[in-house]
């Protein structure tokens, strides 16, 4: 459930700022989730929430981000990976002492593209044939 409301706080979020012919060129909308969030989760979440609306048939994609925990008890620095994880709470993979997780609450969008350009021409190795919309 926390990845579908993360999701619909997102579908809100782009449906109040964008205007509807923007949202209507949507192709793909890039998020990047820390190890609290199943990016298949996610992107099922969006499947759902986007039907019926200007932002139908456009993509979630989901970049993973790197989240750091610090153990209060023996001082252990970490990366935090989802094995690390129970619910909100994170078991030190040193001590095993349970602590907080507080970063990594919610979703960063990363940019929105459009289908709507120009097809790549083959001598620019970056084109894509989308536009940038937004960079959030």
């Amino acid at each position: 459930m926390h990845d579908y409301h993360a999701v619909h706080a997102l579908v809100e979020r782009l449906t109040g700022e964008l205007d509807p012919a923007e949202l209507e060129a949507v192709a793909r909308v890039r998020i990047r989730a820390g190890a609290a969030f199943s990016p298949e989760a996610l992107m099922q979440a969006y499947e759902m929430l986007t039907l019926a609306t200007p932002l139908e048939g456009s993509r979630l994609v989901v970049e993973g981000s790197t989240d750091r925990a610090e153990c209060p008890t023996c001082g252990h620095a970490w990366a935090v990976t989802d094995d690390d994880l129970a619910g909100h709470w994170l078991a030190c993979p040193s001590c095993g002492a349970l602590c907080e997780f507080g970063t990594g609450a919610g979703l960063e969008v990363v940019g929105i593209t459009s289908a709507g350009s120009a097809e790549p021409t083959g001598s620019d190795p970056g084109a894509s044939g989308e536009s940038q919309l937004h960079g959030r």
